[in-house]
């Protein structure tokens, strides 16, 4: 500044003029690399909130792909029970029938990972992730399954509350919470599956089941394919 004021009272505009670029370059420059590092330090950020998004979005999907075997494995037994050969059924595995048993009243879904989502929200840094089609599929399969999940967790039929009506407690108490010794009174287990079905209700309330399980792996095959592919936008964004 002092060599400017010197120029200036001696009217050397010239020296004036290579200072004052000298100057603004000055300025520019440290404004440049102040912005280089700002967006080097984005980059970091969105690289390591990408892996995070990716962590949950594969959790996601075997949280599908689980509710999909489960789901698929309660309508295959709903639809096989009126049949079912009950004695040697639950004589091969008492445990693994009970737990078969326990899955074919199975009504709700678990809630979907985001938190890496919601922390990218909550702290207006959404933007961070550049690719707005990436942040619009994990905006709308996050906000899809949850306005859809209450409606997915209401049976439609009364299956569940005839089957823990006849299934005696102590057998259920067995299976879940037992001794280690887990299901041992098969003939209890049978008579009370043989009373279910043979309610007159049993019918309804059984096909309301298969509908319903149906219905659900409609949707969790449908979410699982949303996730598959916010998956390989993440993937192509790494």
């Amino acid at each position: 500044m002092k060599r400017v004021a010197k120029a200036i009272r001696a009217q050397d505009w010239f020296a004036v003029a290579i200072e004052f670029v000298v100057v603004v370059l000055g300025i520019f420059v440290a404004l440049e690399v102040g912005a280089w590092n700002q967006e080097r330090t984005d980059r970091h950020l969105e690289r390591a909130y990408l892996l995070r998004l990716t962590a949950e979005t594969r959790a996601n999907i075997e949280v599908m792909r689980q509710n999909e075997r489960t789901f698929t494995d309660k309508v295959e037994f709903v639809l096989g029970l009126p049949e079912m050969q009950l004695e040697s059924a639950i004589t091969a595995d008492p445990q693994a029938f009970m737990a078969r048993l326990d899955d074919s009243s199975w009504v709700a879904l678990p809630d979907l990972r985001s938190e890496t989502f919601e922390e990218l929200r909550s702290s207006g840094r959404l933007a961070l992730v550049r690719d707005a089609v990436l942040r619009s599929a994990i905006a709308t399969v996050l906000n899809d399954y949850r306005s859809a999940r209450p409606v997915f967790e209401r049976p439609i039929g009364d299956y569940r509350r005839m089957l823990f009506e006849a299934l005696p407690g102590r057998c259920y108490r067995d299976y879940r919470v037992g001794t280690g010794v887990g299901v041992a009174d098969v003939a209890a287990i049978a008579a009370a599956v043989e009373r279910l079905r043979s309610d007159p209700r049993f019918e309804a309330a059984a096909n309301a089941e298969v509908t319903y399980g149906s219905d659900m792996l409609f949707y969790v095959r449908l979410f699982r394919a949303q996730l598959e592919e916010t998956l390989a936008l993440l993937e192509a964004g790494l």
